[in-house]
């Protein structure tokens, strides 16, 4: 009866794991307006939309893309020939990632 038992808890163990691991979108694109891209990022994988939009605005400005903050969970970059299509860039949060 123990055996069962331990096994059964560590089944729910990996089921709730599996449910944190999966690979999340937090920040997408929003589309584009006044020739720049917008993106609104979502609290997931246990952190805010704000955390997530730091994270992804400094990956973006360590390329080199023109950014910037446009409220607690929205940033907007400047849609350059280098900068590509709003929706070739998003952030993403979990495994497999």
């Amino acid at each position: 009866m123990l055996i069962k038992s331990v096994s059964l808890a560590l089944l729910v163990v990996a089921s709730s794991s599996s449910v944190v691991m999966a690979c999340d979108d937090a920040c997408i694109s929003r589309g584009a307006t006044g020739g720049r891209c917008w993106y609104t990022c979502a609290d997931r994988c246990s952190r805010t939309g704000s955390y997530h939009r730091d994270e992804f605005l400094g990956g973006l400005q360590s390329r080199g893309y023109s950014c910037q903050p446009e409220g607690w969970n929205t940033l907007s970059c400047a849609t350059t020939d280098g900068f590509g299509a709003c929706t070739s860039h998003k952030w993403t949060c979990g495994a497999g990632c």
